[in-house]
């Protein structure tokens, strides 16, 4: 059973299989912290309006080489599983197919789309937090999938850490960043990406932390050459600039808007999958990494001793 930390306000939560209930209110969603430099209910919205059916195809390839990982590793069939990140819910759906009797739990940055999810995921808790303050106790997860994070917390290093410590022993960490620090252009500045990763760097900072490392992998392979590109081209033209205007949100929501319904990228991803397990994608549009709480755990830390394992 997944226990709940006490809220700002002091009441003590207890989740009862559909509710949140403290001694006076009942709740869908746990309010701990926010920090809206890497995100905020904007970048949501913009999301959810321009590709908000969670069909587009990369993000149908992420959350199948989610699920693929976790069965890959061994997540147990009523293990225990924090998504951070989970914004409309798209993967947690498809980890309640995949794993019904896994206890899962979504946490978010934002409140209203969890608000939403709640109405739509019925039997899974949903919290909102800044991972950076994470509340939750540590130790009491069997996996931490966070798929596309990262890039959106200032502290990575720090990220990582607390993700670290929220596993279990031999738990698993799966994780998906944006690949290829050379193709940041203002895609990524408007959608307040702090960075894109080469794999070494990202491997650096899983190693960092204690946990030993299963599998690094890339996802866009196929798509890479075009994706190239535009993105060159869009760094030749505008550059790196992130400024707010109406110019650059229309052409982020053009984008998102064009490639989700694409068809021909539909096929890329497909001919991809028919590809994966063969061999190791050298570069790509994203960079996945599945990591593992070794038997003898030393998560290590350059913390103070805030948050040290109980």
């Amino acid at each position: 059973m997944i226990e709940f930390p006490v809220l700002p306000s002091g009441e003590i939560p207890v989740w009862d299989g559909g509710m949140f209930r403290m001694d006076k209110r009942t709740a869908r969603v746990l309010v701990y912290s926010t920090n809206s430099i890497g995100w905020d209910d904007e970048l949501t919205e913009l999301h959810e309006v321009e590709a908000g059916d969670g069909l587009h195809p990369i993000d149908i390839a992420s959350r199948n080489t989610a699920v693929e990982a976790l069965r890959r590793y061994g997540f147990p069939f009523d293990g225990s599983l924090l998504e951070i990140g989970c914004s409309s819910g798209f993967l947690l759906h498809d980890l309640r197919r995949a794993f019904p009797h896994a206890e899962l739990v979504g946490a978010d940055i934002v409140v209203k789309p969890l608000e939403r999810l709640g109405e739509s995921l019925p039997g899974v808790p949903l919290v909102q937090m800044d991972l950076l303050q994470c509340p939750l106790k540590e130790r009491q997860f069997d996996a931490v999938v966070a798929l596309n994070v990262l890039e959106h917390i200032e502290d990575d290093k720090k990220a990582l850490e607390k993700m670290a410590r929220l596993l279990k022993t031999g738990g698993i960490l799966v994780l998906e960043v944006p690949q290829g620090p050379h193709l940041y252009d203002y895609f990524d500045a408007h959608l307040r990406h702090f960075r894109r990763y080469r794999k070494k760097e990202l491997l650096t900072k899983i190693s960092a932390t204690g946990l030993e490392l299963q599998e690094v992998n890339s996802l866009g392979f196929v798509a890479y050459l075009p994706f190239f590109i535009v993105k060159k081209l869009n760094r030749l033209r505008f550059g790196q600039s992130g400024e707010k205007s109406f110019k650059i949100e229309k052409m982020v929501r053009e984008e998102i808007n064009t490639t989700s319904k694409s068809i021909i990228l539909e096929w890329f991803f497909s001919l991809e999958k028919a590809l994966a397990g063969k061999f190791a994608f050298p570069f790509g549009i994203r960079c996945t990494a599945v990591a593992r709480v070794p038997d003898i755990v030393h998560i290590h830390s350059n913390l103070s001793m805030e948050g040290s394992p109980t």
